[in-house]
């Protein structure tokens, strides 16, 4: 419609929808001129805009309308608010808001009869905007709403209802300094261009952020979506499947479906089936998808800490169960969860999942179905004969570039599949078999294997006797001894190297390299990528494993041998945790999570709680330092409830643990409640140097409540028996929490000299981990003192050696620093972007800035707020949240001008 006074009749017609227009001169001459522009299409021009004495009247519908659309979804919107209900309401006006395409009769607003409309419209839609953000800030959505709402205020800068909300989101994403300037920049706004003062509701918001009212505070921690990025990438191109995949999507999408569960035996193709639909269902989910592995966790307990793991969403102090309902309420994403059926009983935590949270859709894989409410069923069938033969076809090639399917070998591949009932894995490990048979070769051997299992039971399915056949047929090429090795190889989860196997399979390092081999040619076991040797099962093929050590009577055998060999290993690995080899044994400590939860599991299983007790002890330092907060926490308090009247000088050990890992995650209750016995055992055991280390934990406490003469007194008394214990480690960590005491207090020279010591200490022990701790509070020490190159020099190494030993937290707090460094040379934006890295990485393991680091904090915020707007701020703040690891180190090291 090019006439801009045909546009004007129309805009006119639909402002008055379905109400008859007065006939006047001007609207005459263009009506049958707008009849021809809307007929077509099967349309009547003449029906919808039809002659009504005394004029014209416009019939549409009011789904016809956008403008209809939106007043009812904001009706719907303020019901569902009225009703308590934040997450239909937020969805509603989420839907309203995209109706949206630009301003409100943006042709016409040059017509008179138009403004009063434009305006009513637009007030309506900010007001939809400030309805749906008091939505998501209830739902917890805090810190993803800052950069939105500081570019709706640049937009309405004297709207005090976004002002108010910005403030909100600032301070309940732990950024209380962003919070109070936000408020003086509204104050300053409202002066310059009203004369007025902000109002009483602003100004007791200002008031509440003051005294941290916990009236105002977060229901809900900051989260990180899940995206489809997390879904595993696999080596070998997926091959057929396309029906079923189409088949699964579609019932994924169906609205009335929430629950998927893709059933099958093993070794049918669930796992690969289940991650192409999922790509294809990316775009679906506006919150993203994410892909939950448990094809390693045996645990039931472990299951909701996983998923959290994976989703990103830590929050410190709340059970990974309700950590999981407040992250996913309001989302709309979908879960990829595979393996569930050896963690079944875990089922309940999905309903309760699907209940908080209407958004959320579940693709599950099992061997059988869950038998969980709302649950569809799909059952993975065979593959069809032509999708066996190309899957047998690419594998062959792939493990003998010669093969080839031709006229005269075609017949037997055929065959060789149909016999196998086309079951993936069991064609895959028959393809592996061309290096040495042709497929003819193979059929011959396979026929005569069918003959005999054909005497066997008539109940089990023709494609587990298939998959049976193909292993059978694999273990027989075996010898004797290979055999053996391949069995006890099933106790291994995860992945192992060559040191545990030859512990748990009992042969020389020569011989099981040989026997190894042999099995790994028989595509039972396959060798993982990487410079070291290590090896990895399928999980069907894992069990099948364990069928034949059951079967040799060999499994409580190979178990304890598994199980005493990873709580060696464990020990080993704690003892170097304080010197120069700790990194290295910190990295091999997250390779073998798997195979030392599984260890855990044993001695559980078998009442064997003074094990337990030990394991713990010696994997706390572990769990602290690479971000496993709450798996850590639960295992040390069950490993205390196993073993209560156990050596005691363990329980010093796990009790100190147990109250470190809480405090990490800010319980500092529970963490006090844990180090009190500590002490009391300790001083009766007269252990020096466990009495040094509980007392500067408590110390800790102290100096957090900043009770400083009591953090003091007991960092001292710690001082005095670390040098009875002769422990310079310990000494180290004492004279340097009585540095950051002296830090907090302003008292910077003898901060600096404290530091220094500190660190002196850590360095002539060999202690990477203390003097990384040590160097970045001097670093923090000398930058308040003005010494910026100094502290930058500090600074480096810190990060250097926390990096390492990857550990988070101590990362965290050199991105801190770093940040403080940053705006003292003058570069605030890098300065934001670092302390939202800061944050972000805190988030990932559900850990909180510790109390006495706040105070820095707040005065490096200040800093940085005082040369950048409030909107720039937020906008790097959150550009750096979202950083990796190595890019927030790669920012914190761009300035970087020491010489290497």
């Amino acid at each position: 419609m090019r006439g801009r006074k045909q546009r004007a009749l129309l805009a006119l017609l639909l402002l008055r929808a379905n109400e008859i227009v007065s006939r006047d001169n001007t609207i005459q001459v263009h009506v049958s001129q707008l009849r021809k522009a809307l007929t077509g299409d099967g349309i009547d021009g003449a029906e919808i805009l039809a002659t009504r004495s005394p004029g014209y009247v416009l019939n549409v519908s009011e789904d016809q309308l956008d403008a209809h659309r939106f007043e009812r979804l904001v009706s719907l919107a303020d019901e569902a608010r009225s009703a308590g209900d934040a997450v239909t309401a937020s969805a509603s006006l989420a839907e309203a808001e995209s109706l949206w395409r630009g301003p409100a009769l943006a042709d016409v607003s040059r017509e008179q009869f138009t403004r009063p409309e434009i305006g009513r419209l637009e007030e309506m839609r900010v007001r939809a905007i400030e309805d749906r953000i008091d939505c998501d800030l209830e739902l917890g959505h805090h810190v993803e709403l800052v950069g939105e709402i500081t570019s709706l205020v640049e937009r309405h800068p004297l709207r005090e209802r976004l002002r108010e909300q910005l403030m909100l989101a600032l301070y309940r994403s732990g950024r209380q300094a962003d919070a109070l300037a936000a408020y003086q920049d509204a104050r300053t706004k409202l002066d310059e261009e009203l004369g007025i003062a902000p109002s009483p509701a602003l100004s007791d918001l200002q008031r509440s952020i003051l005294r941290q009212d916990e009236a105002i505070g977060a229901t809900r921690q900051p989260i990180r979506r899940p995206t489809h990025e997390a879904l595993p990438e696999f080596l070998t191109p997926f091959v057929g499947r396309a029906h079923d995949v189409e088949a699964v999507v579609d019932l994924v999408r169906r609205d009335d479906v929430r629950l998927v569960t893709l059933t099958g035996l093993g070794g049918i193709g669930k796992t690969r089936l289940a991650v192409e639909a999922a790509r294809s269902l990316a775009a679906d989910f506006a919150d993203g998808l994410a892909f939950v592995p448990l094809a390693t966790i045996f645990d039931p307990d472990l299951v909701a800490p996983t998923i959290v793991q994976v989703l990103g969403a830590e929050e410190a102090g709340s059970a990974p169960e309700d950590v999981l309902e407040r992250h996913l309420t309001a989302s709309r994403s979908l879960l990829v969860v595979d393996n569930l059926e050896q963690v079944v009983e875990a089922g309940e935590l999905f309903s309760r999942l699907l209940r908080a949270a209407p958004g959320l859709k579940l693709l599950i894989t099992s061997r059988a179905p869950l038998r969980l409410e709302g649950e569809h069923e799909y059952t993975l069938p065979a593959l069809p004969v032509e999708e066996s033969v190309a899957l047998f076809t690419e594998r062959a090639e792939s493990v003998n570039p010669s093969f080839a399917v031709t006229e005269s070998t075609r017949p037997a591949v055929v065959e060789l599949c149909a016999r196998l009932e086309g079951l993936p894995l069991a064609i895959e490990l028959a393809a592996a078999r061309t290096r040495l048979l042709t497929p003819a070769a193979m059929l011959d051997r396979l026929d005569r294997r069918l003959d005999l299992l054909a005497a066997g039971p008539r109940d089990v399915p023709g494609r587990h006797r298939a998959l049976r056949l193909t292993l059978d047929w694999s273990f027989e090429l075996l010898t004797a001894e290979q055999q053996r090795v391949f069995a006890r190889l099933g106790v291994f989860v995860g992945t192992w190297d060559l040191d545990a196997a030859e512990s748990v399979c009992g042969a020389g390092e020569g011989l099981l390299l040989d026997h190894v081999s042999a099995v790994a040619e028989e595509s039972l076991i396959r060798r993982e990528p990487g410079d070291d040797a290590r090896f990895a099962m399928l999980e069907t093929v894992r069990e099948y494993a364990l069928e034949r050590l059951r079967e040799a009577g060999e499994e409580d055998d190979a178990r304890a041998r598994h199980a005493r060999y990873f709580l060696a290993f464990a020990q080993e690995a704690h003892d170097a945790l304080g010197g120069p080899e700790q990194a290295g044994s910190l990295a091999q400590l997250e390779r073998e999570h798997d195979n030392l939860r599984a260890a855990q599991s044993y001695f559980r299983e078998q009442g064997e709680a003074e094990l337990l007790l030990q394991m713990s002890a010696w994997l706390w330092r572990f769990w602290q330092i690479h971000g496993h907060l709450d798996e850590g926490r639960r295992a040390l308090e069950a490993a205390l409830a196993a073993d209560v009247d156990g050596d005691p000088r363990l329980h010093v050990r796990v009790l100190n643990g147990a109250g470190v890992l809480a405090a990490e995650q800010g319980d500092f209750e529970a963490a006090e409640s844990f180090f009190e016995p500590a002490l009391v055992l300790a001083r009766g055991l007269d252990e020096h140097e466990r009495t040094a280390t509980v007392l500067v934990n408590l110390g800790n406490l102290g100096l957090f409540a900043r009770d400083f003469a009591r953090a003091r007194r007991l960092y001292e008394e710690s001082i005095h028996y670390a040098a009875l214990s002769g422990s310079p480690e310990v000494e180290a960590i004492a004279r340097e929490n009585l540095g950051l005491l002296a830090l907090d207090q302003g008292d910077l020279r003898h901060a600096v000299e404290l530091l220094e010591e500190s660190a002196r200490l850590a360095t002539s022990a060999g202690d990477d981990r203390g003097r990384s701790s040590s160097t970045r509070a001097l670093a923090a020490a000398l930058l308040e003192s003005g010494e910026t190159e100094a502290a930058k020099a500090q600074l480096v190494e810190s990060l250097e050696l926390a990096r390492r030993l990857g550990e988070l937290n101590g990362i965290a707090y050199c991105l801190d620093t770093f940040a403080g460094l940053a705006v003292a040379e003058g570069d605030p934006e890098r300065a934001a972007r670092l302390f939202g890295a800061a944050d972000g990485l805190r988030a990932s393991i559900g850990a909180l800035r510790p109390p006495d680091q706040q105070p820095l904090y707040e005065r490096w915020v200040a800093s940085t707020l005082a040369q950048l707007e409030t909107a720039t701020y937020a906008a790097c703040y959150e550009s750096g949240r979202v950083l990796g690891l190595d890019e927030a180190a790669e920012v914190a090291l761009a300035n970087r001008t020491l010489a290497d």
